[in-house]
């Protein structure tokens, strides 16, 4: 898939290079896949267990055990070992332990802080506070609406609201990214220490204690001012739930008070992304298979419900008729079929029936054909839904598919073009040559406003020129051939949980893995789905669709060591 990519940007030229070069992904990734292995094996080692020696020397001479220990204690190595371990956070420690790893975090993420002071801003989040506002913006001329969600509207709307009441919109952005940076920390911590109480090896837990506090991308997307920054706490707490309904087989929620906490979660999630919704329904059901009794499935299945009835009934069909907010546009939910027919009518437009022609037309954006973009769809999906729209949806789908049999290579490559941000390795040329000033590197950030950013009063940072020299460093880092994997999109959207669950399926079937532990991808496996429907892979939008990747990555590599751990603890006793 990742040479068929590139085959598709180099075209004819890339026919001669295609077998070989197969060869040298497969070899490329097998080789990572080993070492993945690897890497899980040393996370799981234990370093600080006791050695035969001392168990021997503890149980039959106590005063020689302490002979030794007194002896290793005053030895270099064991003394830089307790200095480390005065200075490293105790993830399993009460409140004091977890104020310590919420500072260090914290200081971490303060350069980010700083230079992108009062905030990052992003295109979306310019038209939310436009429609807070009541002005004109790119989706409507100043009602509300639900193309993006309107609970993170409301969220931005408050915090420029406290902004203007002050008199300065900075500082009511200033406010939102302390919130929300304050709040991302605070849980991630949470989750750290989760893993370590549900038994994750304490190497494991400061791999990803650390990834957290070092991975640039983590600090410049949660401290955000976009939807997908609200989006992600509420998904890492609703994972944390998930996970841990399955390790205890359905019994943390066997309260009430555990049911709507995770109900409550489930909500959050639908509330703050579109697709939401979507990823708290494959989330349960996939618990649902997980856990042992009828009761726990049951409140299962209700959390489901209760967040599909306000989803899809009580907000389209009763709030926003009642507060005039405009529904969301459903082109975001057919992106790819309108992608696939505006390359169909750029290749083949003369040999389609007239009759199909018009429906092509109805309901792409006007000259579809010559506004094709491979890289994204929103050239000709447009920002409205309009009547005429609604009325022709289910004639362009009959027509869609209809002409997918007969064109399946152009689908294949309209398809693959989109989406190639999830599979394919960068390819510097194709990019350089189609965005100005863009890197070969995946992995981009953003702080530049929209156009109408002015309008809306929203402030720009004084340091904003920092994401532009962070994005050539990260350039050139991913020029850097053994570097380039962990700094491409592919390698998180599809390497990463592709090795991940062939390891899984790997211990299932050797029976050193149950199938409670094997069920703590779920989190992983429920996103997965939507980058494949996206409308953009290889955009700085794209890259927004794959942070809760990122962000739930070394959570699943952690969960690995928990049952070697549990293991151990079953033999000792």
């Amino acid at each position: 898939m990742a040479e068929y990519c590139a085959y598709l940007n180099e075209g004819e030229a890339g026919r001669a290079r295609r077998l070989p070069h197969i060869l040298v992904f497969a070899v490329f990734f097998f080789i990572l896949t080993l070492l993945f292995e690897r890497f899980i094996a040393w996370l799981e080692g234990t370093p600080e267990q006791t050695t035969p020696v001392q168990t021997k020397l503890a149980s039959a001479h106590p005063e020689d055990a302490r002979n030794v220990k007194d002896a290793e204690s005053a030895s270099p190595h064991q003394s830089a070992t307790h200095l480390w371990k005065k200075i490293l956070p105790d993830f399993t420690g009460g409140r004091k332990s977890a104020l310590k790893a919420t500072a260090i975090m914290a200081v971490y993420w303060l350069p980010y802080y700083v230079l992108a002071f009062p905030g990052a801003i992003w295109y979306d989040t310019v038209q939310q506070v436009l429609q807070w506002e009541g002005k004109p913006n790119a989706i409507t001329s100043g009602a509300w609406s639900d193309q993006h969600p309107v609970f993170d509207t409301l969220i931005f709307g408050l915090f420029y609201q406290i902004g203007a009441w002050v008199g300065s919109p900075a500082f009511g952005v200033a406010l939102y990214t302390t919130v929300i940076t304050a709040t991302s920390i605070a849980v991630l911590v949470y989750v750290v220490r989760y893993l370590a109480r549900a038994g994750a090896s304490r190497r494991a837990c400061l791999l990803t204690y650390g990834f957290f506090c070092l991975f640039p991308f983590v600090p410049i997307y949660a401290m955000a001012m976009v939807k997908d920054a609200v989006f992600l706490p509420c998904f890492l707490l609703f994972s944390v739930r998930c996970m841990e309904a399955a390790r205890t087989r359905g019994a943390s929620l066997a309260t009430p008070k555990a049911w709507i906490l995770i109900s409550t979660l489930a909500l959050l999630v639908s509330l703050t992304k579109k697709t939401g919704i979507y990823t708290v329904i494959i989330a349960c059901i996939l618990t649902m298979l997980a856990v042992a009794g009828r009761k726990a499935r049951l409140r299962l299945a209700g959390t489901v419900l209760a967040s599909a009835i306000i989803m899809f009934l009580v907000l389209p069909g009763i709030l926003f008729p009642l507060c005039h907010i405009e529904a969301g546009g459903k082109q975001e939910m057919i992106a790819v079929p309108l992608q696939q027919s505006a390359l169909l009518l750029k290749e083949h437009g003369d040999e389609l029936s007239q009759a199909d022609r018009d429906v092509f037309a109805g309901i792409l954006e006007p000259d579809a054909a010559n506004k094709f973009f491979w890289p994204a769809v929103d050239p000709i999906k447009g920002t409205h839904w309009t009547a005429q729209r609604e009325r022709l949806l289910k004639p362009f789908l009959r027509v869609w598919l209809r002409n997918g049999v007969r064109y399946p290579t152009t689908y294949l490559r309209a398809y693959f073009l989109l989406e190639q941000g999830w599979v394919a390795m960068p390819n510097q040329a194709a990019y350089e040559s189609i965005y100005s000033g863009m890197r070969p590197a995946y992995v981009y950030t953003r702080a530049s406003l929209a156009p109408n950013a002015s309008d809306s009063g929203l402030p720009v940072s004084s340091h904003a020129l920092f994401y532009s020299g962070l994005d050539q460093g990260f350039a050139w880092l991913n020029e850097q051939f053994f570097l380039q994997p962990w700094f491409c999109r592919a390698f998180w959207a599809t390497w990463l949980p592709f090795m991940q669950c062939y390891l899984a399926v790997r211990r299932l079937r050797a029976h050193t893995m149950s199938w409670n532990q094997a069920a703590w991808l779920i989190p992983m496996l429920a996103t997965m789905p939507f980058l494949w429907i996206s409308g953009a892979s290889v955009s700085y939008e794209g890259m927004r669709y794959v942070i809760p990747m990122v962000f739930i990555a070394p959570i699943g590599c952690a969960m690995f060591t928990v049952g070697l751990e549990n293991r151990a603890l079953r033999v000792g006793d």
